[in-house]
Formats: C-alpha cells, sequence, structure tokens
C-alpha cells in the first residue's frame, strides 16, 4: 500500500513536469536573469524545438501513411459507388420506375404528410368528425404503399417514418371515438333489417336488428319494408339519451337492448328525470330523457 503511495506521488510530482510548456519571456524579463538562468532557460528552449521537431517528423511520417491510406479508401468508395450505381438502376428497371417518376413520388409523399399533420392538429371531436375522409386517406395511403413507387430504395426512410404517422392517426381516430355514435349502412337490393344485423361489420347477430330499426323509426314506417339506396343509421356503442316515440312507456324503453335490455330497470330512467317526468305512467313522444350509466 505505501509502494502504491510513494509512485502515486511520485507521479504526481513528474507528470507536470513532462508536460510543462516554456514560459516565454520578453526581453525586459530575458535582461533580468542572470547567468545560470539565461543557460537553464536556453536549455529549456532548445529542449522544446528538439521536441517539436521529432513531432513534426512523426506527424509527417503519419501523413503520408494516412494519405495512402485515404486514397485506398478512395478507391474502395468509388468502386461501391459504381457497384451501387449498377443495382440501384438494376432495382428501378425491375420495379419499372425510372428517375423521373421521383418528382412525382415526392409529391405523393408530401401530399400524405400534409393530410396527416393537420389531421394531428385537431381535437378529438374535430377528428371524429373528419373520420370519414381520415379513413378514406388510409386506404389511399396502404393502397400505394403497395405500388412499386413505394418500393424504391431513395424514399424508405420517409415511407417508413409515414408509417409511423399513419399508424399514430389510426390510433387516435380509434382513441378520439365517443362511446356513442352512429355509422351509416346503404341499403343493397335484397337487404331486410335482420340480414343487414347479422353482417359481421354490422353487429354479427341478426337478433339486432330492432335496434337499427328503432334508430331509423323517421324512415322506416314498416320494419319488413326498406328500399334499396335507403342511408341507415347504425348506433354503436349505447346511448345516453333517448327520444321518445308514439306508444313508449319507460319499462318498454328500459327493456330494448341498446338502453338495459331489462325492463325492470325503468326506475333508474325515471330517477334521472324527474324534472321532466310528473308521472311514470305519463310520458310524450319527442321528450328526450337521459339514460344514466353506471
Amino acid at each position: 500500500m505505501k509502494k502504491i503511495i510513494i509512485i502515486g506521488l511520485a507521479l504526481t510530482l513528474i507528470l507536470p513536469v513532462l508536460i510543462a510548456k516554456v514560459e516565454y519571456l520578453s526581453e525586459e524579463e530575458y535582461k533580468k536573469l542572470n547567468k545560470k538562468e539565461r543557460l537553464h532557460y536556453w536549455e529549456t528552449l532548445e529542449n522544446e524545438l528538439a521536441e517539436n521537431q521529432e513531432r513534426k517528423a512523426d506527424a509527417l511520417a503519419r501523413q503520408e501513411e494516412y494519405s495512402a491510406r485515404i486514397e485506398e479508401l478512395n478507391q474502395e468508395l468509388n468502386s461501391l459507388n459504381g457497384n451501387y450505381d449498377v443495382m440501384h438502376q438494376e432495382i428501378l428497371d425491375y420495379l419499372g420506375v425510372t428517375t423521373d417518376d421521383f418528382a412525382s413520388i415526392q409529391d405523393k409523399i408530401d401530399y400524405f404528410n400534409g393530410k396527416v399533420d393537420n389531421w394531428n392538429q385537431l381535437s378529438d371531436k374535430e377528428l371524429w368528425k373528419a373520420k370519414k375522409s381520415v379513413q378514406e386517406l388510409i386506404t389511399e395511403y396502404n393502397e400505394y404503399r403497395q405500388s412499386n413507387y413505394a418500393k424504391v430504395p431513395d424514399f424508405q426512410d420517409q415511407f417508413s417514418d409515414l408509417d409511423r404517422k399513419i399508424s399514430n392517426l389510426e390510433m387516435n381516430l380509434n382513441n378520439a371515438k365517443p362511446k356513442y355514435y352512429e355509422d351509416n349502412y346503404t341499403v343493397v337490393r335484397g337487404d331486410y333489417l335482420s340480414k343487414i344485423s347479422g353482417y359481421n361489420f354490422i353487429y354479427d347477430d341478426w337478433r339486432k336488428w330492432p335496434i337499427i330499426y328503432r334508430a331509423n323509426r323517421d324512415q322506416i314506417k314498416d320494419p319488413n319494408l326498406i328500399y334499396p339506396d335507403q342511408v341507415l343509421k347504425i348506433p354503436r356503442g349505447l346511448p345516453n339519451t333517448w327520444k321518445v316515440y308514439t306508444g313508449e312507456c319507460l319499462w318498454r324503453i328500459a327493456s330494448y337492448q341498446e338502453v338495459y335490455n331489462n325492463a325492470a330497470k325503468w326506475p333508474m330512467i325515471y330517477r334521472a328525470n324527474k324534472d321532466k317526468i310528473k308521472d311514470p305512467d305519463l310520458i310524450y313522444p319527442n321528450q328526450v330523457f337521459d339514460i344514466p350509466r353506471d
């Protein structure tokens, strides 16, 4: 342990000497030195000069070595660039794309970026309102992404960035989805309510057709009669309000699948709307009731 301490102290004393630099004296300072000090000063200058000359020689030797290596690397780079150009052209030929197409590809990338950046600045409500346009753009992007234009190596970084943006946009749109909303469905020939309800993109359950009927009572007078090109509202989620139609009562409303699916829960509607309902046995068409949710 003592030996280590002694060596450490020795290094502490020696290192400053090894790395010390000459302090150049002015003419006035030099004149004030005695003979011994002047000899030491000149000896120090000569030592530094010799050291600098040695460092210069070493640097020149290294310069020649590095220059040779740089030239060697430049030759390798030129060879690689030539190979890259050949392979790049082969890829473009295979894709059926020319460099003249690059401007239109960049324009398309800028178009997608502009749309996505604008939508990402919207509030959830505004984004959901623009849902149809957003979904159309996502479909358009996915189709373009499968084209040969999107496979050109020069644009892969930009497309990778766009992939992330599109993915985030889809996630933001999903997060913006309200608890209750309505989609639209256009009736085609051969459709009927239970068939529509059974589609996997609707409810995947034919028994839920009354939900569609009740949401469209303003245009469906007979649930057995619907017509091609009718645009039907498709409720999603559970409504927080209910507009009363002729013939309805609280227990009937509570029994609906989209309300509570349980007629016995009618008092929940009554208690939440006491300011509108004086007698639970008397409700009227076009009244709008709050539907409390747990």
